[in-house]
């Protein structure tokens, strides 16, 4: 069969969709026009530690001065809002996994910097009772393929999650970071020892999972932690 007829059989057959409403469109976007315009990429001037969208005039927000985090920075692509929800969601519980690679070529493409220097990638562990109910670990996807762009060593099991801990959705700062105490133990020091970290996530909130899980990680040694995740409230 001719390569042009069977190049377009499978496109009529395996369309390109929009991973956000799944509408079809040109092989070359990721998006279609109209989420393009919805999804609010993190572009904007922002904190240089936390990542959170701040005025133009500073360069470290409130919370990082007063309280300054264990990790060295922290970057996002998108906010978690309504126009992206269903796209997380989707990600997150309802095995949507067909759009990992555009997410984590997304993460790589908008934070180069943060992965000079580099050594490993660790995505934040699920505890196994979650891991058996989910079937996956999105950011352990999402840390595989950016250990693939990379070029650094993916060690998924650096670091466990001890205790299966109350779902963080609907809590209070102070509730999470009392949710998460003595929730994580590193279970592989060498992989992590006088090493600068990557710690991957899918979804930042409030930041207390990736603040008890980057302190842990410092506790055992590593030099510097730095946080990616494809989304955050903002």
């Amino acid at each position: 069969m001719n390569l042009l007829l069977l190049k377009k059989a499978t496109d009529l057959i395996f369309p390109n969709v929009c991973v956000s409403c799944e509408c079809i469109i040109d092989k070359s976007y990721d998006l279609c026009s109209e989420c393009n315009k919805k999804i609010n990429f993190l572009t904007k001037h922002y904190c240089n530690v936390c990542g959170v969208v701040i005025s133009d005039n500073i360069h470290t927000c409130g919370k990082c001065i007063i309280n300054p985090p264990p990790f060295k920075v922290l970057r996002s692509v998108f906010a978690y809002d309504q126009h992206s929800k269903n796209m997380i969601m989707n990600f997150k519980f309802f095995d949507n996994l067909n759009y990992v690679k555009i997410y984590a070529k997304w993460i790589h493409q908008a934070n180069q910097d943060t992965f000079q220097n580099a050594e490993v990638i660790i995505p934040i562990p699920l505890h196994k009772m979650r891991l058996f109910k989910r079937k996956y670990n999105q950011a352990a996807l999402l840390a595989k393929e950016l250990s693939k762009l990379s070029n650094l060593s993916y060690t998924p099991f650096a670091i466990k999650r001890l205790r299966h801990t109350t779902p963080q959705a609907g809590l209070s700062l102070k509730q999470r970071e009392k949710n998460l105490k003595k929730a994580f133990k590193i279970s592989n020091k060498e992989t992590i020892e006088n090493k600068i970290v990557i710690l991957v996530d899918d979804v930042v909130t409030t930041g207390a999972t990736v603040r008890s899980c980057s302190q842990e990680i410092l506790n055992f040694g590593a030099r510097e932690v730095r946080v990616l995740s494809l989304a955050r409230t903002v």
